[in-house]
């Protein structure tokens, strides 16, 4: 729209404008983008009946992106039944993602935040004073796209095997690993506070004016008041952020493994037919490497300055339980069906995690604020029934 893309300017009373404000209240400015791919895919695939009781899987996949370059990805699969009721199945395969035409196009979009800014929080914990500036400012995020994003690629491992315990019972497990490289992704404004609070503590205070902190933060000239305060802690003055530039770009690799439980009974009966399930995610390991550029030079540092260990990345590290990511994921399902009518119930477990960014220290420890295990459920009743000669059905239920 005009007046989100800097067409009809807003300027405010000190002189904001685009690309800090839009023209529509409480909406972020956003510039036009553009852009555009050609893409060139071959795929072949084989089913491969080694014996009786052993089949494979081979495919292979080429695409060529006219603004990403090229990737060539395959798969191999098996499924073996030693005896009748049992298979074994595995598979390795490879992935990949091209990086969509936002994250290398966008020429600028803002959004406002509010983040924690630790230059300000280490000032306040060192002096033990409160500074006149905000330690958790309403940020401005500035991110751009890139030219020179590549597809994230990953290799997917998976072992497992199906039991046919009776006609109606069906069990499965799965062990699974997936290591993902490039990461399509931002490095986030609380992690370039972080790493402007290191450049800080490592320039001191004995040249202030030729010292050179985060380039990516923009920040206020400090307020006089707490430029004593700044020097008292060891560190050059600076004030409130303004924005903070991030641009797309791709991270070090991302591991996550887990294992997968299924329990199928599927009966007969005269009072009608049901059909139980039960499927149970388990995730083992979830974890961000940073081992490379500014990512890994902050978390060194983080991981050697004990005065900085109530400090952690946001997305790197052990993430299980961590940022959204919990440990288990439930879903237990039955559906009853007789004639026409049908019912249908379920609920979904999905298991508890903590918020790296809201915590309190309490007697030197940190404690992190957890979100609940919570449990949704969902339930429907069916009646079908022939509309003008078209099988028709109508349903009422409720979710969540």
């Amino acid at each position: 729209d005009p007046r989100l893309d800097g067409t009809i300017p807003y300027v405010a009373y000190e002189g904001a404008t685009f690309p800090i404000v839009s023209d529509v209240a409480n909406s972020s400015p956003t510039a036009d983008n553009s852009g555009e791919r050609d893409v060139t895919s071959i795929f072949t695939e084989f089913a491969i009946p080694v014996f009786e009781t052993l089949d494979l899987q081979a495919a292979i996949r080429y695409e060529n992106f006219s603004d990403v370059g090229d990737t060539t990805v395959g798969k191999l699969a098996f499924g073996w039944r030693p005896i009748e009721q049992v298979m074994l199945r595995g598979s390795w395969s490879e992935a990949f993602r091209a990086p969509n035409l936002v994250t290398i196009n966008e020429a600028l979009v803002v959004r406002q935040n509010t983040r924690i800014d630790y230059v300000c929080d280490y000032v306040e914990l060192v002096t033990g004073e409160s500074v006149d500036m905000d330690c958790t400012p309403s940020v401005q995020r500035r991110a751009t796209g890139s030219s020179s994003l590549k597809p994230e690629t990953s290799t997917n491992t998976s072992i497992g095997v199906v039991v046919n315990a009776t006609d109606e019972l069906t069990l499965t497990f799965d062990y699974w690993t997936i290591e993902k490289e490039d990461s399509i992704g931002l490095f986030g404004e609380n992690n370039h506070s972080v790493y402007d609070l290191l450049l800080r503590l490592e320039a001191g205070t004995a040249d202030c004016a030729n010292a050179t902190f985060n380039p990516a933060i923009g920040r206020d000239d400090p307020d006089n008041a707490d430029i004593q305060r700044f020097l008292d802690a060891g560190i050059c003055p600076g004030g409130d952020i303004d924005y903070v530039d991030d641009q797309y770009t791709n991270l070090d690799t991302r591991t996550i493994e887990g294992y997968d439980v299924g329990v199928y009974y599927d009966t007969e009966t005269s009072i009608g037919n049901f059909n139980f399930k039960f499927v149970g995610s388990f995730y083992e390991k979830y974890e961000q490497l940073g081992s490379s550029g500014i990512a890994a030079e902050t978390q060194a540092a983080l991981d050697s300055d004990p005065r900085l260990d109530w400090i952690k990345l946001r997305g790197y590290g052990d993430l299980l339980q961590r940022e959204g990511n919990m440990k288990d994921k439930i879903h237990a399902s039955v559906r009853w069906s007789k004639g026409d009518w049908a019912a249908y119930v379920s609920a979904l477990r999905v298991g508890s995690f903590y918020d790296a960014d809201t915590s309190l220290t309490n007697f030197g420890a940190t404690e992190y604020w957890w979100l609940p295990s919570m449990t949704t459920y969902n339930a429907s009743v069916d009646f079908g029934f022939n509309a003008f000669g078209a099988d028709s059905r109508v349903r009422l239920g409720v979710n969540n």
